[in-house]
């Protein structure tokens, strides 16, 4: 949950950059081109050293490619350096948020490629969607070392420079992907979802590749053995694992080798997959998924994925304030927020209010942060609907999820 928060509001970052227009006119001068985008400094100083004429490009696609390329270039940098970051670490914390930042570096390469990758079959929607997560990559180990209070040792040492052209990249991106294709639809599934995995999916009954059960009489008796065997297996295509109804006490890592893995319960309340990891015992809050998924085509149905951490673990609760249980009572926050602890990111982050109605919602009294919006245009907070800023028209439907696409 702390990691699709942490998503959401690093979008909304990405999106108070995007007002700009980035035009395909032609223009020699690098400077008219990077002050395109949000870090124009960045931009500059990167396309000279990349491209040793400083020749500027003529065309919005030429631009478009080569800040990629240098993206992906400095990403390869940046992930070599915190290799060597490795031997100055003084405690199992600070190796536990440096596993992280690998990881997540070595995903953010992964994603980076797939965007220059010519025979990728995706629309700039989808490259937008990698780029967010590619730079929420770099922000979720950031988090890690905050988490478990080791960032003031190693942070220093890291730089910010891949945050910022990926966020170039986002920009440039933009203009061709805010609209996504919404009506991309067949048998009731986005057009995305392989045939195969649509028949996968609508089948009463489906072929595993390997059986889980607590009880002995499947191939194994935990998901992880399972997983472990699937990464051996030759070939990419669909792999199918059955767990069978139980209680399966584990965190799961569907590593990026595990392609196309699908997990199949007996049922949502049959089949539950439950861990405990919290940031009170030494995880950040990425690491402590139940199921952390980096794989590509992975697919879950039929199962339960639950943290039973509990509150108590790294949770403060106000029992001096308690929240309103009647619209008449007095108890509550009467201003309709608390002040943040800290000045991290109040200025780059995106926090927006529109046509907000009832108790407290005045914003004469709002926070003073650079990055807090009044939002007064229904052509802005459009841009936050399900319809435009998660694409939800072209998956949500069949989820069976009730939403509503507009304002």
């Amino acid at each position: 949950m702390a990691k699709s928060l942490l998503l959401l509001v690093l979008s909304l970052t990405i999106l108070s950059f995007l007002t700009p227009t980035l035009s395909s006119a032609i223009s020699n001068d690098i400077d008219w081109w990077c002050r395109k985008t949000p870090h124009p400094k960045t931009c500059k100083c990167y396309y000279k050293s990349h491209n040793s004429k400083s020749s500027a490009p003529k065309e919005k696609s030429e631009f478009k490619k080569t800040v990629f390329q240098i993206a992906l270039e400095q990403s390869l940098k940046a992930l070599n350096h915190n290799k060597w970051l490795e031997t100055k670490f003084r405690n199992n914390k600070e190796k536990a948020a440096w596993n992280d930042c690998m990881e997540l570096y070595q995903e953010t390469i992964t994603l980076l490629n797939q965007t220059l990758d010519p025979s990728t079959n995706c629309t700039n929607y989808d490259i937008q969607t990698w780029l967010s997560t590619a730079l929420t990559n770099l922000e979720t180990y950031r988090s890690g070392f905050v988490e478990l209070n080791v960032s003031d040792y190693v942070l220093p040492f890291m730089s910010n420079n891949v945050s910022a052209l990926i966020s170039n990249t986002l920009a440039i991106n933009k203009n061709d992907s805010m609209t996504p294709e919404t009506k991309r639809y067949k048998d009731g599934f986005p057009s995305w979802v392989k045939l195969d995995d649509r028949k996968l999916l609508q089948s009463s009954s489906i072929a595993a590749n390997l059986v889980v059960a607590q009880d002995g009489s499947g191939n194994y008796k935990t998901i992880t053995e399972a997983l472990n065997a699937a990464t051996k297996r030759s070939g990419s295509g669909r792999f199918v694992i059955h767990v069978k109804s139980g209680v399966y006490k584990k965190n799961l890592i569907i590593g990026s080798k595990l392609t196309n893995v699908m997990l199949i319960g007996d049922g949502l309340r049959w089949t539950i997959v439950t861990g405990r990891k919290s940031v009170g015992r030494g995880s950040t809050t990425f690491n402590f998924a139940t199921v952390a998924v980096t794989a590509q085509g992975f697919i879950a149905c039929g199962i339960t994925f639950r943290n039973t951490a509990g509150y108590q673990d790294q949770c403060c609760i106000f029992r001096s304030v308690p929240a309103g249980t009647d619209r008449k009572s007095r108890t509550g926050l009467q201003t309709g927020w608390l002040e943040w602890n800290g000045n991290f990111a109040l200025n780059t982050l995106y926090y927006g209010e529109y046509k907000n109605t009832g108790p407290s919602s005045s914003t004469s009294q709002r926070v003073k942060w650079g990055g807090y919006h009044v939002i007064t245009s229904a052509s802005v907070a459009s841009q936050f609907t399900i319809e435009n800023f998660i694409g939800g028209q072209s998956w949500l439907p069949a989820t069976g999820v009730p939403f509503f696409a507009g304002l």
